[in-house]
């Protein structure tokens, strides 16, 4: 691919046609891009529908306070995505990660299901009832859903009192109507013997790592928006242009109508959600898998605070569905200079696609009362409060997954776009993910 020089579409500022155009300027669409012109490619556009690129990966830097607005760490044992993260991101804090679960008025060390030894009596006898009823039940051969392979592995007790409200407030989906090839990614199960050792308290040599975030890094300055300035610093001949939202993709005709005009491509690539994606490009027989795709939607909240009232775990999971947020996170704790002189804690509230805009208008004030009914803060300490609204937030691995992502996914490819992502492959991606997608897509384009 060689460089050319650009006609300049004088109604919206862009140029005619560029021989990669690039839908999405959030952490894949940057690493293609990046990847692209390191690989010699000069006439690469990417375009953005919001005001500033780095999609989920944006942080506060306002007031004085260093706050992502959803929280972010980076862990992976991918080496090509750590260099990558190190050299984009600069000098980080390292870490061995403190989890725990909000439990009955107290805390639980996560994983839940590798600390039963720390529940009441009655809360441990449910946990083994559940397990033993799973060993002498006679179950299907294959789970064929989240929540016959949780009953399965966990029992049926774990899987009441911890693995279902959890998962079910997080997916704002019940766990029957979830795939569940996805779980090996996030966490080790910890099989029969683990579990007897969790009810008992014992503690067997050489379990491994409960999850892959066990060991993580954050960046020291800037926040995780520092990755997003360090990949635009690598970008300086295809900065990406924001406030371009795509209205229609024509695959025949090879353009891509946008609200600042149209422009041709030599090859294309799609950081947007797969169904919109699928939508804009007119594939009509994608339109029942597509259909089907959902996604969450998150409100967090970022308290600064004088003074908070936690335990000092990273982060802690919420269980109970009576609390209208399922993850409390230490902005602080991962990152010193968050707040200087106070402390930050981000709240996240998950809700459905559905009318989720009415249901976070008054989700603040509930929030609030019941952290302070918790006793995690008092409203006298409440320094500053913002809310952000992240819509979509997690692609839901609902249980046709498997063979509806695939078929969207190829209908795109033979209309030749190639979708990358988090959203554009609807997958449970973390950011080490997202990096090796931008890469796949690049090295795609360029064969």
């Amino acid at each position: 691919m060689t460089g050319r020089k650009r006609k300049i579409n004088r109604s919206g500022g862009l140029p005619d046609s560029a021989e990669v155009v690039i839908l999405g300027a959030g952490l894949t669409g940057l690493i293609a891009a990046r990847e692209l012109l390191r690989s010699g490619a000069r006439d690469v556009l990417l375009l953005e529908r919001g005001p500033r690129p780095g999609g989920l990966l944006k942080t506060d830097r306002s007031a004085g306070v260093t706050i992502d607005e959803l929280p972010h760490v980076f862990f992976t044992r991918n080496k090509r995505a750590a260099a990558i993260f190190r050299e984009m991101a600069g000098p980080v804090y390292s870490y061995r990660h403190r989890l725990g679960v909000m439990w009955k008025g107290g805390y639980v060390d996560f994983p839940f299901q590798d600390n039963i030894h720390q529940l009441g009596l009655e809360d441990r006898k449910t946990a083994l009832r559940g397990l033993l009823e799973a060993r002498f039940k006679s179950v299907p051969a294959g789970p064929r859903n989240l929540e016959e392979l949780a009953v399965r592995e966990l029992g049926g007790g774990i899987t009441d009192l911890f693995f279902r409200p959890y998962n079910e407030k997080l997916w704002q989906t019940p766990l029957a109507g979830m795939d569940h090839k996805w779980l090996a990614a996030k966490i080790r199960l910890p099989g029969a013997a683990g579990l007897a050792d969790s009810i008992l308290g014992g503690r067997r040599a050489g379990r491994g790592d409960a999850a892959p975030h066990a060991e993580f890094v954050y960046p020291k300055r800037g926040g995780i928006e520092s990755l997003v300035e360090g990949l635009l610093g690598s970008l300086k001949p295809a900065a990406p242009v924001c406030g371009a939202e795509v209205l229609k993709i024509d695959a025949r005709r090879k353009t891509v109508l946008t609200s600042r005009g149209e422009v041709g491509y030599g090859r294309l690539i799609s950081t947007l959600p797969l169904d919109r994606a699928v939508r804009l490009a007119g594939l009509k027989e994608c339109s029942g898998p597509a259909s089907r795709l959902r996604a969450t939607r998150v409100l967090c909240l970022q308290y600064v605070l004088s003074g908070v009232n936690l335990p000092p775990y990273h982060w802690i999971y919420v269980p109970d569905p009576a609390a209208p947020f399922y993850r409390l996170t230490r902005a602080d704790l991962i990152n010193p200079g968050a707040a200087p002189g106070g402390h930050a804690l981000l709240v996240e509230c998950a809700l459905p696609p559905g009318g989720a805009n009415r249901a976070a208008a008054g989700l603040a004030p509930r929030v609030t009362a019941g952290l302070v009914k918790l006793g995690v803060i008092r409203k006298k300490d409440i320094k500053t409060l913002r809310a952000y609204d992240h819509f979509p937030a997690y692609p839901v691995p609902h249980a046709g997954h498997g063979e509806d992502v695939p078929f969207c996914l190829r209908r795109l490819e033979e209309a030749g776009i190639i979708s990358a992502g988090r959203f554009g492959e609807w997958a449970i991606y973390n950011m080490d993910h997202s990096i090796e997608a931008g890469i796949s897509a690049a090295e795609k384009t360029l064969s």
